[in-house]
This record gives C-alpha cells, structure tokens and sequence, in this order.
C-alpha cells in the first residue's frame, strides 16, 4: 500500500481577510511592510526555515528576485477589495529523504509545473520538529496574475462575445450583448490540482526509488486507493506546535484515537482476508472431494447428519492433540492437557454461542462481523468530520466574538461608513466570513460554543466505544482462526473425504 501525503492549495484573497505580503513574511521568516494598507508582518522570531528562494520565469523582471518588492507590486496592482492576489501550496516532503534530497526534488518540482509555465514561485522548506526532518514540508506562492513579455503585469481574463449560428451578438433582457469570461492561461484549469498532486506523487516516487528507499507515495485519496482508512484532522499551525513541545491538544487526541482506529481496522482487515482466502479454498476442495466420489455410496453417507460438522473436527482435533502428548515430560503432558482442553471448550463455546455448525453457518457468521465492522469504520468516519467541523465553529466563533465590537461599530456608522470600513477592513471581512462559515456549517447564525462541545465530547465518547467494539471483534477472529486452523490439521491428518458437506450444501441451494 503507498502512503498518502498532504498537499494542499489555495487561494490567497483579500475578500477573505488575507494577504500575499503577510503568507510571503511568513513562510521566509521575515520582516516585510505592506505597502498597500500599511501593516507591517514580522515572523523574524519563526523557526523552522531551513531553505527559501524566488525563482523567476525567463521574461519576468531581475527586481522580483526581492521578497519584499514582488508581493508588494502585486498588492498595489491589484485594486479590488476582493482580489485573488496569489495561489497558496503546503506539501509534506518525505521524511526519508535527506534534507538535501528534498530540496533537489521541490526545485525540480517548482520549475517543472509553474516557472515552466510562466509563473514566478517564492518557495519556503520548513522543519519544525526538534527532531529534525521529521516535519520538513515546503511552502510555495505562485502568482495567479501573468506577466506580459514586457515586464509589466498582464491581463487574467478578457470578454468574449457570445454569437449566435450567424456571427451576430445574443443580446440580453436588457438589450446588452452577452459576454463570457476567457481565462488568458491555463494556471486555473479545473484539472490542475489533481494534474500538480499526480506529478508530485510521481517525482517523489522517482526520487525515493533513486535512494534505495521501499517507502512510495500515492495522490490519490484513500477512498480512490480502495483503502479502508480514516484520514486524520488537520491540526494547523497552533496545535502542531502544542503537539512538537509535549503538550496534549484535543485535535492531537482526536488524531491518536484515529490512528489507533486504523490500526484495527488494518488488522482485522488482514484477518478477514486470511478467513476468506481459507474458506474460498476450503469450499473448492470440497467440491473437487464430490467430483471424485460422488459415484460412491452417497446415500448412504448422507444419512450421517452428525458427520463432518465443526464440532466433530474439534472433536478430532482433540483427540490428536492427546496423542501428541504421550510423548512429553509429566508437567509437559498437564500443561499442554490444560492448554489443548482450555482452547477445545473456549471452541466449542464460541460455536454454541453463535449458533455455528458448518462451513456456510462460519462463512455467515464472517460476513456479519464484516458488516458490522464497516458499520463502526462508518460512523468513526462520520464523527471524526462533525468533531473537525466542530472545531472549526469554535475557532470561528473566537475571530467572531474578537471583532464584534469593530463590526457593530461599522454597522452603527450613518457617515463615512466607507472610510471606517477601508481603515478597519481586515477585522470587518473575517467578522462576515466567520458568521458565514458557522452558518454554512452548523446550519445556524448564533453562537453555540458550549452546545459543540458537549456534541463533540459525545462525539469522542462514541468513537471510543465503537474502538473497544473493533476490539471485541479482533478477538473473535482469533477463536475462528483456532477453528480454521483444528479443521485443517485434522484434514491433513485423517484423509478425511468432505465431499459430503458439500453435497448437502448443494441440496439446501446453499
């Protein structure tokens, strides 16, 4: 199975509060002024930056080589209050790969997908971990704005007429030629996203293959690989540092309990394959049993109800295991008596409670637990996105409480509302889109914070329950798997004909 691995993207806008000046200060680590509403961000006192540098297609100015003088030519190109100003990359670099190896592949990377196709990337490696190398990803901004031959910043987009068959402009209900949006490049096709994972996937691959290291990487989701896995939540910036200094955070819990979720579901998953792959065999040999006696005394084996059940293979099984004590120590033959006798009833036990008597009742009895496994893996999936969710109005509701008092006075103002609104912007537009968000969510306006995490401390609980049912379930594969393997031992060691099993199983249309 390859590993999955995080790579995300965005947009950078200011109709949601951000900047491209304050993303670039941040991931190079630096002090830099934005020039066009004033604020100063200064990540000076960040650790973590091992590596950045602005790589610059052929045609763009030397000058954009300057942090500070290319995110700030595009704040102040940009006039709209919400432009889209930069696209944003997070992408996990493989821990496997020496620091030097990873900085050789993202360069490759960058150069390959966006400065090939004329955009100018600011690329940032960091590494938080105190470990070193165990959290090393790189940050990448890439203009969304091409630059003309010339220099200068061109054109996103122009407008299109709509014709008819004709060549005659569509005209709308006001009498107005109908437009359409032209993109000018290719930088927001709808398929690039998964194109970019995809070419990543593939040069990892490439890179960890020239290393000599096992480990690959698949861009493709869990669901796509076919994998039965409960991807864990993002923690972000805060709780990772929390994590990094020994410090529990509720995210970080949330993300154990899913880990230790997918481990079972691994295991039991493994078991089942095992069980399946045994009882798919099992079945065959006895239909290749009937083939080759079913020309002898058939009705006269067939009265035999009792033969060939699981209880009489455990019988057997026994009685072997009595014959295999006769050649031990006394205190060898009273343990293994106590052993074989402890596993014969746990056996047998195990039958009788779950109404179990034959190859097809087992074959049923494996399918439930299935279902009943895929239904746990369910819902642990379903609460781990409501408690994300939750998390996510919570800290909503922190930015919408912290600029409450800046948004009624903004929405108190009867003159030079739109003076206050360009001087307190910023706290204004994520006030709008936390309320938005929390809406969008939680399916309501008002604030609930106490309400969440009562849901999400619930959330937990049922998580933790359905965990100890996984539990529960692994164990009663290692009592098949005992059956299993008694019903095997004693095949080999008999040369019992099964072929009557199957034959019945036949007759009851099984």
């Amino acid at each position: 199975m390859a590993d999955s691995f995080h790579f995300s993207v965005n947009i950078i806008s200011r109709g949601k509060g951000k900047s491209a000046v304050a993303s670039a200060a941040y991931i190079s680590g630096e002090k830099i002024k934005n020039e066009w509403d004033g604020v100063t961000h200064d990540y000076t006192k960040k650790q973590g930056v091992i590596s950045k540098e602005i790589y610059l297609p052929d045609h763009a100015p030397e000058e954009y080589k300057d942090r500070k003088t290319l995110w700030n030519s595009v704040e102040l190109f940009e006039k709209n209050s919400n432009a889209q100003l930069a696209r944003n990359f997070i992408i996990s670099l493989p821990k496997e790969l020496s620091i030097e190896e990873n900085k050789k592949m993202i360069e490759e990377y960058v150069q390959t997908n966006f400065v090939k196709e004329g955009m100018i990337v600011d690329l940032a490696i960091h590494d938080e971990s105190r470990e070193g190398n165990q959290n090393i990803h790189a940050h990448i901004m890439t203009i969304v704005r091409p630059i003309n031959k010339d220099g200068t910043w061109g054109q996103k987009s122009k407008k299109e007429y709509i014709l008819d068959e004709k060549g005659e402009k569509i005209l709308n209900k006001n009498g107005k030629p109908k437009t359409r949006k032209v993109e000018l490049t290719s930088w927001n096709d709808k398929g690039n996203v998964e194109k970019w994972r995809e070419n990543f996937s593939d040069l990892c691959n490439e890179y960890l293959a020239k290393n000599n290291i096992e480990k690959r990487v698949d861009h493709r989701s869990f669901k796509r690989q076919g994998i039965k896995q409960i991807p864990t939540i993002h923690l972000g910036a805060s709780a990772s540092a929390m994590e990094r200094k020994g410090i529990r955070t509720e995210k970080g819990d949330i993300n154990r309990e899913i880990k230790k979720q997918n481990e079972l579901l691994k295991n039991i998953g493994n078991e089942i394959k095992k069980i399946t792959s045994w009882l798919a065999g099992f079945k065959d040999r006895l239909k290749e049993s009937y083939r080759e006696y079913k020309d002898q005394s058939k009705k006269q084996i067939e009265n035999e109800s009792g033969l060939f059940n699981l209880y009489e293979y455990l019988s057997f099984y026994q009685e072997m295991q009595e014959n295999n004590r006769a050649e031990l120590s006394f205190y060898g033959k009273r343990n293994k008596a106590i052993y074989d006798l402890k596993r014969y009833a746990s056996g047998i036990n195990y039958l009788r409670e779950n109404k179990i008597k034959t190859i097809s009742d087992l074959q049923g009895h494996i399918n439930t637990l299935r279902s009943k496994n895929s239904e746990i893996y369910k819902t642990i999936k379903e609460n781990s996105q409501k408690i994300e969710d939750l998390n996510k109005c919570l800290a909503y509701a922190k930015t919408v409480r912290k600029t409450k008092a800046t948004y009624q006075e903004y929405e108190s103002k009867k003159i030079f509302k739109e003076s206050f609104y360009k001087n307190n912007q910023k706290e204004i537009d994520q006030h709008i889109r936390a309320r938005n968000l929390i809406e969008k969510i939680s399916g309501k306006k008002n604030l609930r914070e106490k309400e969440w995490l009562g849901e999400i401390k619930s959330l937990e609980d049922e998580i933790s329950k359905l965990n100890t049912e996984s539990e529960k379930i692994r164990e009663r594969y290692k009592e098949i798997n005992h059956i299993k393997y008694a019903v095997e031992v004693v095949n080999k060691e008999y040369g019992i004909d099964l072929s009557i099993e199957i034959d019945k199983a036949i007759k009851r249309g099984e």
